[in-house]
Formats: structure tokens, C-alpha cells, sequence
């Protein structure tokens, strides 16, 4: 199997076969992909920070509550995946965030981060 990808279209071959098509704007512009880092707490819905739980420095324990965030008008409560220490707050009370937003950074006590979840 080869691929080329060459001004503004894609084409691959395949036992002999050849497909050819074009790129859209869209998936020519988007982001690349990157492993997430299980370290980052994002948002994975549009909601509001109801309440913060935890502070800068905090150390915290596996499924404490770090915070409240209010999405769809219900009350969802983000609790700690590992133990670990809050390393940095992002937002704040009363904040309305969007899908994809980086809420706050929990430094894991673990020694190989991407193997704590």
C-alpha cells in the first residue's frame, strides 16, 4: 500500500488498485492528532465551573472531587482519575467553557504518567 498526498488531493494504491479523491478545506486545515496527556482534566461538553474543590498544591486521592461543572443543566461532579498533585488551575467559578477545554493539570504521583488511567 502506498499514499501521496499532493496539492489538493489524496490518492492510495492498493493490490493494484488506485483511489483518488480530494481535500476538502476542512481536513486540510485541521489539527493533527496528538496522544492526549491523561495529566490534563479537560471539558468534554459545553458546561459552566459550578464550584472548585481542590486548590493549587492540593494533593489528592484517586475519585476525590475536584470540582462541580454544570452541563446540559445537570450537576456533574469531575473527580481525581489517579492520585496525584492539582499542579495548575485554569478556570474559575462561573466560567463557561466550551467542548475541548483544559480545566486543570493533576501532576500524577506515578512514576510513567500515561499509565495511570
Amino acid at each position: 500500500m502506498s499514499t501521496t498526498e499532493k496539492f489538493d488531493t489524496f490518492r492510495l494504491e492498493e493490490s493494484g488498485s488506485v483511489y483518488e479523491t480530494l481535500l476538502t478545506k476542512k481536513v486540510k486545515e485541521r489539527k493533527a492528532w496528538k496522544k492526549p496527556d491523561n495529566q490534563e482534566i479537560c471539558s468534554i461538553i459545553p458546561g459552566t465551573v459550578s464550584k472548585l474543590k481542590v486548590s493549587e498544591g492540593d494533593k489528592v486521592e484517586k475519585g476525590e472531587e475536584l470540582m462541580e461543572y454544570e452541563a446540559m443543566k445537570m450537576q456533574n461532579i469531575i473527580r481525581a482519575p489517579f492520585d496525584g498533585t492539582v499542579e495548575k488551575i485554569y478556570v474559575k467559578e462561573g466560567e463557561k467553557l466550551a467542548k475541548g477545554v483544559l480545566m486543570l493539570f493533576l501532576r500524577s504521583n506515578a512514576s510513567a504518567p500515561d499509565q495511570v488511567l
